[in-house]
C-alpha cells in the first residue's frame, strides 16, 4: 500500500473509534499485532493479537469517557504512519479529567498494522484516575 493509503486507513480507524465502532479498528490489525501503550494504568502495557487489543479497547471504555479525541496531523514514510493529536477524557471512576497531546505510531505490513505504540503524558492520565484528597 502507498503511504497515502496507509494514512487513509488510520484516518478511517480514528473515525470509527470516535463513533464507538471498534470493529473497524480491529479489522485493520494483523493477527499478530503488537500493541504498546505507556503508563501504569490497567490500560497500559503490551498486548499481542487482536483479542488482546479488543480487551484494551474494552478497558479504555470502562475507564474513560472521551470528551474530545482529535487526530490533527499525519506523517507517513514507507510502512510507517505517525498520527499527532490530543484528547480530553473524564475518568468514569473518579470524575476527574485529563488532557494530553499524543503521538501514535503505526507500522504496516501487507496492508495491515503489525505494530502500534502510543506516546502521551501518562502522569496526567494517572492523576485523573486517583480520587482527590479528602473526597
Amino acid at each position: 500500500m502507498s503511504t497515502e493509503q496507509n494514512i487513509q486507513t488510520i484516518q478511517r480507524a480514528y473515525a470509527a473509534f470516535s463513533r464507538g465502532d471498534i470493529s473497524v479498528t480491529l479489522e485493520i490489525l494483523s493477527d499478530d499485532i503488537l500493541w504498546i501503550t505507556p503508563g501504569n494504568s490497567p490500560a497500559a502495557g503490551e498486548r499481542r493479537g487482536k483479542q488482546e487489543v479488543a480487551g484494551f479497547f474494552q478497558t479504555i471504555d470502562e475507564m474513560w469517557e472521551f470528551l474530545a479525541f482529535e487526530p490533527r496531523e499525519f506523517i507517513a514514510s514507507g510502512d510507517r504512519v505517525v498520527a499527532l493529536g490530543r484528547y480530553d477524557a473524564r475518568s468514569r471512576q473518579t470524575g476527574r479529567t485529563a488532557a494530553s497531546h499524543w503521538a501514535m505510531v503505526f507500522t504496516f505490513r501487507d496492508g495491515k498494522v503489525i505494530h502500534f505504540q502510543e506516546y502521551t503524558d501518562t502522569s496526567t492520565l494517572e492523576a485523573a484516575l486517583v480520587a482527590a484528597a479528602g473526597a
